[in-house]
C-alpha cells in the first residue's frame, strides 16, 4: 500500500454515455481504443448491469448516488407528477429531483476537494466546495445555451435561416476581387433546438430577443469565382472577425446578444461550407453559441476557464446532424474539439487545484448510437455506401474518445485511479418498434382523439382506463388519485391485470414475435431498483429488437455488435490488475467502490456495494487501523518506560 490513509489519493471516473462493455471490447480488440485496452489490461474490467430504463437522468443519477431509481427518484426523462393529470410530467434533467447524496457531496464530508466537467444531471449545482462545468443533459436538454446552431443558406429550408447576396456597398478596405463583391447580413438570434429548462418549460423567450448582426463579404480573391468570405462585426474588411475559404472554420470570438433585455456574452466561430464559384451556392454555419459565464460553480470558474483553455461547447454539433444541416465531416471536427477541450479543462483544473475526485462525462457515443449505429450494425441491414458511412461514424468516436480518455489518464499522476463507466449500452433496431400507446388502444385500454385540421393522434385521456408515462411505466386513470380518473377504486386490479394481459398477449404482425421481455406489477418492480408513486402501475421491459437503441430494453440485452451492458474498467493503485469480474457488477456499486479507494465515506444513501472482487486490498482500511493501533502500542510502551526511568530518579 503506496498510502498511509487509502490505496489511492484521486479517482477520475470518466463517463461515456451509451458506450456498451459489448461495443467497447470490439473496438480494443480492433485497435481502434488503445488506451481503453491498456486500461482493461492494467486493471478490471465488468460487463455491468445498469439500471431500469436505460437512459440517462437515472443512469447516471444511480453512478452518482450508489442509489436505484426508486431511491433517488430520478426515474426517467419524463417523470409522473403525482396528483397532477396523466399528461403532465417533470422534467428528468434535473438535479434538484434526486433525493438520494452524490458522490462529490460525501467527498466534501471526507475533505477531498471534487471537480466535476459535464457530468449529465447535476444541474443546479449542490455542491459547495468544489469546481463544477456545465451539467445538465444531452445536446437538446442544456440550460444554458444561447442559440443551437445557425445555419446561413439561399436556400429556403426548415431549421435554417435563409440570406440574400446582394452586390456590396458601403465597405471599406476590400480586398481585390476579380469578380464584384457581394454582400449579405448575418443575424444571430435565439434558437434552441428541442431545447427545455429544467422545468419543463423554454428557457428563454424568442420574442424577446434582439439579434446579433455581423455583416459578411463575398468576393472572388482568384480567376475560378467566387471563393471567400469575410465577416465583420462593421463594413470595414480590414477587421474581420473571420475570413474564410471553402471547408475552413474561424478562429472564436466573442459577442454580445440581448436576450430578455439583458446582455448575454457568446463565443462563437464559423465555417464556410458551401460556396460556388457563381455565388448561387452559400453556407455558412455557426455552432452552438455558448455564454462566457453561469455555467460553473463557482462562476468565476467560467472566464478562469475560457482564459486557459478556452471555449466551451456542450452540443457537439449533434442538433445540427440530426436536423441534416451539417455533415458528418464537420460534425466529427466538432466532436474531437469537444473531447480535447475536456481534456485540457481537466489537465489545467488537475494543476490550479488540490482535488481528490474527478468526474469528466461525454454524451458523443450516445450521438452515434441514434444517428449511425444502426447503419453501422450489420444486422440493421445498411449496405454499400450506407455501412461505410456509419462505420465510420462510429470508429471515428470511438477513436476521438480514446484520445481524450489517453489525455484524462496523464491528469492524476501515478496515485490516481481512472474508472470507465457509461449510464447504458446501445443496439441496433433491425425490426418493428412497438409503440404501447397503440398496444394498449389495440386491446381498449387507451383511446386517441384526432385533430380535424391536422389529422395528428393524440391521447383522450377523458375515456383511457391506461395511458403510459415515460419509458417503462403503465399508469391506471384511477379514480380518486388521478385528477380525471375514470376507472372506479374497485375496479383497479382488474385493469392492471388486463394491462398485463394486453402486453403480454401481443403480438407484433411482422415478425411473430411477443416484444414484450417482461411485464411487472409496481410491487414487483423493486427487482429492477423502481418503487413508489412515480413508477407505473405496470412496468414493462422490450426485447432489444423492438426498442430504438436503449431505453425500454432491459439493462442486459444484447444485440449484435452492441447491448445495455454499461461498459465498466478501473485501474491504478489498489485495483488488481489484468482481471474480468466474475461478479455481477452494477451501476450502484460504482460510488462506493470509488469511495473506498480514496479513503472517503460512501454517499449517504447509498444502496451498492464495494466491489471487493476489483480490489488488491480489500480491507485495506482494517490494515490501517492495525497499523495505528501497533504504533499506539508502541508510544505506549514508550511513555510508561520513560515514565518508569523519571519515577525511579
Amino acid at each position: 500500500m503506496t498510502r498511509a490513509n487509502s490505496p489511492a489519493e484521486k479517482l477520475i471516473l470518466i463517463g461515456l454515455d451509451g458506450m456498451s462493455m459489448e461495443l467497447s471490447l470490439k473496438m480494443c480488440r480492433e485497435g481502434r481504443m488503445p488506451n481503453l485496452a491498456r486500461l482493461i489490461d492494467d486493471g478490471v474490467h465488468s460487463h455491468m448491469l445498469g439500471v431500469h430504463p436505460t437512459l440517462t437522468p437515472p443512469g447516471w443519477t444511480s453512478l452518482a448516488t450508489g442509489a436505484w431509481p426508486g431511491t433517488h427518484e430520478v426515474t426517467d426523462f419524463y417523470i409522473r407528477e403525482p396528483g397532477s393529470s396523466l399528461s403532465r410530467t417533470r422534467f428528468g434533467v434535473n438535479s434538484e429531483l434526486c433525493k438520494a447524496e452524490f458522490l462529490w457531496n460525501a467527498a466534501e464530508r471526507g475533505g477531498k476537494f471534487p471537480i466535476l466537467l459535464k457530468w449529465e444531471i447535476s444541474w443546479p449545482p449542490r455542491m459547495t466546495k468544489g469546481i463544477q462545468v456545465e451539467g445538465g443533459g444531452p445536446a437538446a436538454t442544456n440550460y444554458h445555451a444561447i442559440a443551437s446552431y445557425h445555419l446561413f443558406t439561399l436556400d429556403d429550408l426548415p431549421l435554417v435561416t435563409q440570406i440574400e447576396l446582394q452586390p456590396a456597398e458601403g465597405w471599406s478596405n476590400t480586398p481585390d476581387s476579380a469578380e464584384p463583391p457581394k454582400e449579405t447580413e448575418l443575424a444571430f438570434t435565439y434558437f434552441r433546438h428541442g431545447h427545455l429548462d429544467r422545468t419543463g418549460v423554454p428557457a428563454r423567450d424568442a420574442g424577446a430577443t434582439i439579434p446579433t448582426v455581423l455583416h459578411a463579404l463575398v468576393i472572388a480573391s482568384g480567376d475560378d469565382g467566387y471563393d471567400r468570405v469575410i465577416v465583420s462585426r462593421t463594413k470595414d474588411a480590414s477587421n474581420p472577425v473571420a475570413d474564410l475559404g471553402l471547408r475552413e472554420w474561424s478562429d472564436w470570438f466573442e459577442d454580445d446578444f440581448r436576450i430578455k433585455g439583458e446582455t448575454v456574452a457568446g463565443t462563437l466561430r464559423l465555417k464556410l461550407l458551401k460556396l460556388s464559384p457563381r455565388a448561387d451556392e452559400f453556407e455558412l454555419f455557426c455552432p452552438q453559441i455558448w455564454p462566457t459565464e453561469g455555467y460553473t460553480y463557482p462562476e468565476a470558474a467560467a472566464r478562469e476557464l475560457l482564459d486557459n483553455v478556452g471555449p466551451f461547447i456542450q452540443d457537439p454539433g449533434y442538433m445540427a446532424l440530426v436536423v441534416g444541416v451539417i455533415d458528418d465531416e464537420t460534425y466529427l471536427e466538432l466532436m474531437e474539439y469537444h473531447h480535447q477541450w475536456l481534456a485540457r479543462a481537466a489537465a489545467y483544473l488537475s494543476s490550479a487545484y488540490d482535488w481528490g475526485l474527478m468526474l469528466v462525462q461525454v454524451h458523443t457515443p450516445d450521438y452515434f448510437g441514434h444517428s449511425f449505429f444502426n447503419k453501422a450494425d450489420p444486422i440493421g441491414g445498411s449496405t454499400g455506401e450506407e455501412l461505410e458511412r456509419g462505420q465510420r461514424a462510429v470508429y471515428e468516436t470511438c477513436e476521438s474518445v480514446d484520445r481524450m480518455i489517453g489525455k484524462l489518464m496523464e491528469v492524476g499522476g501515478p496515485n490516481t485511479v481512472v474508472a470507465i463507466c457509461a449510464d447504458h449500452g446501445g443496439t441496433a433496431d433491425p425490426e418493428t418498434r412497438v409503440v404501447v400507446e397503440e398496444v394498449l388502444a389495440r386491446y381498449g385500454l387507451l383511446r386517441f382523439v384526432e385533430d380535424e385540421r391536422t389529422g395528428l393522434k393524440s391521447i383522450d385521456y377523458a375515456s383511457s382506463k391506461a395511458v403510459p408515462v415515460g419509458q417503462v411505466n403503465v399508469f391506471v386513470n384511477l379514480e380518486g388519485r388521478e385528477p380525471d380518473g375514470i376507472v372506479p377504486q374497485a375496479e383497479y386490479e382488474q385493469v392492471r391485470l388486463q394491462i398485463m394481459d394486453a402486453l403480454m398477449d401481443f403480438k407484433d404482425e411482422t415478425t411473430g414475435r411477443r416484444p414484450f421481455s417482461i411485464v411487472l406489477k409496481r410491487e414487483d418492480a423493486e427487482i429492477v431498483g423502481l418503487k413508489g408513486e412515480l413508477v407505473g402501475d405496470v412496468v414493462f421491459a422490450l426485447h432489444p429488437e423492438f426498442d430504438h437503441v436503449h431505453g425500454k430494453q432491459l439493462p442486459s440485452a444484447r444485440l449484435g455488435w452492441g447491448g445495455q451492458h454499461s461498459v465498466f474498467v478501473m485501474a491504478g493503485p489498489g485495483v488488481r490488475r489484468g482481471v474480468e469480474l466474475q461478479s455481477i457488477t452494477r451501476h450502484v456499486d460504482v460510488a462506493p467502490t470509488c469511495a473506498h479507494l480514496i479513503g472517503i465515506p460512501p454517499p449517504a444513501d447509498c444502496e451498492g456495494a464495494v466491489i471487493y472482487e476489483a480490489l488488491e486490498e480489500p480491507d485495506w482500511y482494517l490494515t490501517r487501523i492495525r497499523q495505528l493501533e501497533r504504533e499506539r502500542d508502541r508510544w505506549k510502551a514508550a511513555y510508561e518506560a520513560d515514565h518508569g526511568l523519571l519515577h525511579t530518579r
